[in-house]
């Protein structure tokens, strides 16, 4: 029993220290918060962080996992649906497979999705470790396979240099959607439907302009 509740007090733990550091690096960006902050904003001893998860990349790894881990599992869903068609799928049908499960996490999460895409915005970039501890960087390449058999007639270089352009205007948009709500406040579920779509749109075309 009482190993049960240590477990369980190390769970809680570890809980809220992701939290907590999810709060901050959304808010004031993940190098620029350290260790010793977390912890004390967590209510935890000096050496928590540590404790519980290593180090603060590994800590970020945790932050990007405790939500993105369905995201990633439903992006990867939709690529093997799309890798599995014996036809090539059309441009937009790829971008969707990246954004469909973005507009979903943000339905179901609001406030903790808009800090978790405001986290990816900063951290996504090829060779982090936390990035690659997740599996991030697979999921990627394999997505942009899909864009390869969406445009066969583009060079694959030019693919890997500015598809990646069109992720992060994806990304970065959506993490500011708030920004365009009446008041102040944040944007109802269907302007924030309304947004994506028209996002989404945005996006396809600019990456048909760009790849094609």
């Amino acid at each position: 029993m009482a190993r049960t509740t240590q477990t369980r007090q190390g769970d809680a733990t570890r809980n809220r220290l992701v939290k907590t550091a999810e709060r901050m690096f959304a808010a004031q960006g993940v190098d620029a918060v350290s260790i010793r902050a977390v912890n004390a904003a967590a209510g935890q001893g000096p050496a928590a962080v540590h404790y519980h998860f290593g180090s603060k990349e590994d800590l970020l790894a945790a932050v990007l996992l405790d939500l993105g881990a369905d995201l990633s599992r439903q992006i990867g869903a939709n690529i093997d649906r799309l890798a599995a068609a014996t036809e090539a799928p059309a441009l937009g049908e790829v971008v969707r497979a990246l954004t469909d499960p973005y507009l979903d996490l943000l339905r179901t999460h609001r406030v903790r999705g808009i800090r978790w895409v405001k986290i990816v915005v900063q951290v996504s970039r090829e060779g982090r470790p936390a990035v690659t501890s997740t599996g991030q960087d697979e999921l990627s390449l394999r997505l942009r396979e899909q864009v390869r058999r969406a445009l066969p007639d583009t060079a694959a270089d030019r693919i890997d240099r500015r598809w990646p352009i069109a992720v992060m205007s994806f990304l970065q948009s959506l993490s500011r959607v708030d920004d365009w709500a009446a008041g102040g406040g944040k944007v109802t579920e269907d302007e924030l439907v309304e947004y994506y779509e028209d996002l989404v749109t945005f996006v396809t075309g600019g990456a048909e302009h760009m790849l094609s």
